[in-house]
């Protein structure tokens, strides 16, 4: 046998048995015993109840709940960029969601992303995150979930391509990127910054939306919070990596977490309307300490800057005049025509130089809010925008989107506006 082959055979041994031992190593998980039947757990009510607060402040609801479906019994498409996953339901059913589970094995599945079955979760369930919570949180949210009402609702099946639809891989997964080491609290900080600080890197996993992710879909550990995406929406960076023209005080971000809303920084709309309605119901020392933590992670912002960002909003502030109703710039005739009798000088709305989106990195949240308006949290109710989605077609969106950037930013010209448009219409 010649050399080539006799090397060429042996490779293909040497990668059926690395095959093999991977395979064994990703399915090592045991199925761990379920419940007894009949038999339903019972705990303390204040266990419960601290469960219920913790259950909110990780959004278990907010994605475990299709829209028009049963609370926690799940449904909900998630999309990523390797497919579509549907979140499951963590009502106690015995048959489709968790009333087999042992505490023992919903620990497991906070902590490892393992199942009761040995069958490794996807890590759109953020596990990353939720392994920094303590047993005994762990344990309450279990507490809570136990004793909810039970609904018969078995998840749709997840529509990934391959070889993503390899729950194994996962495993692979985990040892890249799963660090399960519990954090340790800073004694050279307050009480409040550590606990705000294991509210925003644990349970609240503010991180897996507000961080950019690699081309595995892993949180980048290099840039921790400094933007990423949700639901087509541009998610920004928070703490050393927000953007506001003016920086976040304590007050205002303590604002905008529980009523959605604040005056040098607008309102808050698409995925984060429902994480505000969920922050609304904490208690306020809560919240309060996750807005001194990221507060404390921004570099102070001298006061000239913050003196000329609020001069140049100002400055910039639309008077609504014939003449700009009649320009031949198509966009401000748009703006004059469908935006400024709320968006004036001297109107009740945020100056648009402050917000967030006008500043953003790309068109797509502008372009959200233009086509589908705001849905305001139940904190804000008064700050809807209706949308334009039928009354504007694409490219009367895209000239005023542009004009937008251009007026109330001064940032250069944000690319791809049509395609922008175009992509976000047909995802809705």
């Amino acid at each position: 046998m010649k050399l080539a082959a006799r090397i060429f055979i042996a490779a293909l041994v040497a990668a059926a048995l690395g095959s093999a031992g991977f395979m064994a190593f990703a399915n090592r998980h045991a199925s761990l015993p379920p419940l007894d039947a009949g038999v339903r757990p019972s705990f303390p009510q204040e266990l419960v109840e601290r469960g219920e607060q913790l259950a909110g402040l990780g959004d278990c609801a907010v994605c475990h709940t299709r829209p028009g479906g049963p609370a926690l019994a799940g449904g909900l498409p998630l999309p990523t960029p390797f497919g579509t996953i549907y979140s499951t339901n963590i009502t106690p059913d015995r048959e489709t969601g968790v009333g087999a589970w042992t505490e023992q094995a919903f620990q497991r599945a906070m902590r490892e992303g393992v199942d009761r079955h040995g069958r490794h979760l996807y890590p759109a369930f953020p596990y990353d995150h939720f392994a920094k919570a303590t047993s005994e949180d762990v344990r309450a949210i279990y507490a809570w979930l136990m004793t909810r009402t039970a609904v018969k609702a078995p998840a749709p099946q997840n529509d990934l391509a391959f070889p993503f639809n390899i729950r194994a891989l996962v495993a692979g997964w985990n040892l890249l990127f799963l660090d399960k080491a519990p954090l340790k609290p800073d004694p050279a900080k307050s009480e409040a910054w550590n606990q705000g600080r294991y509210y925003v890197e644990g349970l609240g996993h503010c991180g897996a939306c507000h961080s950019p992710r690699n081309m595995l879909g892993a949180v980048r550990s290099d840039r921790p919070l400094a933007g990423g995406e949700a639901e087509g929406w541009y998610a920004p960076g928070l703490g050393a990596h927000a953007g506001a023209p003016v920086s976040w005080t304590q007050e205002a971000l303590l604002n905008y977490l529980i009523d959605g809303w604040d005056e040098r920084h607008g309102v808050a709309g698409g995925p984060m309307t429902a994480v505000v309605n969920q922050l609304a119901k904490q208690p306020e020392d809560v919240v309060k300490a996750i807005a001194a933590y990221l507060v404390s992670l921004q570099p102070e912002q001298p006061k000239e800057a913050a003196d000329r960002a609020m001069a140049f909003a100002k400055d910039r502030e639309f008077k609504q005049t014939g003449a700009a109703a009649a320009s031949t710039d198509k966009g401000e005739a748009i703006f004059a025509r469908a935006c400024a009798n709320c968006h004036r000088a001297g109107g009740q709305t945020v100056p648009l130089a402050l917000a967030t989106s006008l500043g953003a990195p790309d068109a797509r949240n502008l372009v959200q809010v233009v086509l589908h308006g705001v849905q305001p949290p139940e904190g804000a109710p008064e700050r809807s925008m209706p949308r334009f989605a039928g009354a504007l077609n694409d490219e009367q969106v895209g000239d005023l989107v542009a004009f937008m950037r251009t007026r109330f930013s001064e940032k250069p010209a944000w690319t791809n506006v049509p395609d922008v448009v175009k992509q976000t219409r047909a995802a809705h």
